[in-house]
Formats: structure tokens, sequence, C-alpha cells
């Protein structure tokens, strides 16, 4: 077991022979639970992720979607 680190803004560098062996990388998206008095943290499959959102508007690109909503939050009071 390897041992870390909370900063004072509550980050935990994990180690790289860890990172390694679960092959995490910048950006990756991780899911992390409490399970009794400790912390799991599980690497998501980023593939299970991709086109969620697909069905919102089928008929429009998402990139044009997401500026459209940006606009209108933009404009909210």
């Amino acid at each position: 077991m390897t041992t870390a680190t909370i900063g004072a803004r509550y980050q935990v560098v994990i180690p790289a022979a860890e990172r390694a062996k679960v092959g995490l990388r910048p950006h990756d998206k991780v899911a992390i639970e409490v399970v009794g008095d400790g912390i799991v943290i599980r690497l998501l499959d980023a593939s299970r992720l991709r086109g969620l959102g697909r069905a919102l508007r089928p008929s429009q690109d998402p990139v044009d979607y997401v500026r459209e909503l940006r606009e209108e939050w933009g404009r909210r009071p």
C-alpha cells in the first residue's frame, strides 16, 4: 500500500506507480465511493459515456447545441 497526503484544498496526488497500474491519465474521469470508513476511487470507462446525450437534439450538431445553451444561460438574470 502507498500513502499520499491530502493538501489544503483537499486534493490528493495519486502516486505514479498506482496511476500506471490502472492506466490513469490527466483529465480521466473517476468514480468516488465511500465504503465503510474508506474511499474507493475507480477509473470510469470514458467510452461508456460517449454519446450519452445524443438523443436530446438528434437533428442538431452537439457543439452548436451547447453554444446555444450557453448563450441562453448568459441571458438569464
